[in-house]
């Protein structure tokens, strides 16, 4: 997952660009593959935490890199689902139906009160694709240095004047122009933000494979829900964004108490 070369920067650019114009990707599975890490060893928690994993490795990333320590070391009240959402599922345009289909929807079934969805890299891409079609099934987004596609298009949007301004937006769901269609959505949700759940982006200031996109996209978000740190598009900057992220978490939804807690009548 280090990102610290032009030739490893371009490597990455010639799979993005085989993934989704010659659609050669892994075949996706049905129903997703996830791991499942629950909050308590008995029951279930009112909360669920959705992590999408990027281009590199798979879904077994955020155990082996202490993502899923760091969580549970702050006591967070949310049970933690990753599936493995590989690029199969974004060439076939099938992510977001599966998500929903898969994991979302049981898990309203189930009775969890809040959802909400963490991307990192490829996968902030993904979270974009399901707020796009599934907005009001979520209650908040997280996004971890998000790939939004290549700079000429973030160029075009730039000299139009930005987000707002920009008019060549296009509804084709055609893959071969997923860039322009990613930007389109991300201008409707510009124009009605209230209609959507809260977007909270981050972002390493030396990204070479995200770029200039993550910063284009804080323009039209609340600057409370932006930040960015010195860093570029690897894990280590990755925990950093995400350990933050965390702490607004935690300000949301108060840890869980412990057995020493409830003895005590403490919350340390």
């Amino acid at each position: 997952m280090e990102f610290t070369s032009i030739r490893h920067l371009l490597c990455i650019t010639s799979l993005v660009c085989c993934f989704f114009v010659s659609g050669c990707a892994v075949t996706p599975k049905i129903p997703l593959e996830t791991l499942n890490y629950p909050a308590q060893a008995t029951g279930r928690s009112d909360n669920l935490l959705v992590l999408l994993r990027g281009l590199g490795g798979g879904n077994t990333v955020f155990e082996e890199e202490g993502i899923i320590d760091e969580i549970r070391s702050r006591r967070l009240p949310f049970d933690i689902v990753a599936p493995d959402t590989h690029f199969g599922y974004y060439t076939n345009k099938t992510l977001a139906v599966r998500l929903q289909t898969d994991i979302i929807a049981p898990a309203r079934r189930k009775g969890y009160k809040h959802i909400w969805i963490a991307g990192f890299s490829m996968g902030g891409l993904g979270s974009l694709i399901y707020l796009q079609s599934y907005h009001r099934d979520i209650d908040g987004v997280i996004l971890i240095s998000p790939y939004l596609g290549v700079n000429s298009l973030i160029q075009e949007i730039k000299d139009a004047g930005g987000i707002t301004a920009w008019k060549h937006v296009t509804t084709s769901t055609d893959i071969s122009d997923w860039t322009r269609l990613t930007w389109s959505c991300i201008r409707e949700y510009s124009e009605a933000p209230l209609h959507y759940p809260p977007v909270y982006l981050s972002y390493g200031s030396e990204d070479w494979v995200a770029k200039d996109g993550p910063a284009l996209f804080a323009t039209i978000l609340p600057k409370d829900r932006v930040f960015h740190v010195p860093g570029n598009h690897n894990i280590s900057t990755f925990r950093v964004l995400f350990s933050r992220q965390l702490e607004m978490l935690q300000k949301k939804f108060p840890p869980t108490p412990t057995p020493t807690d409830k003895n005590t009548g403490g919350n340390s």
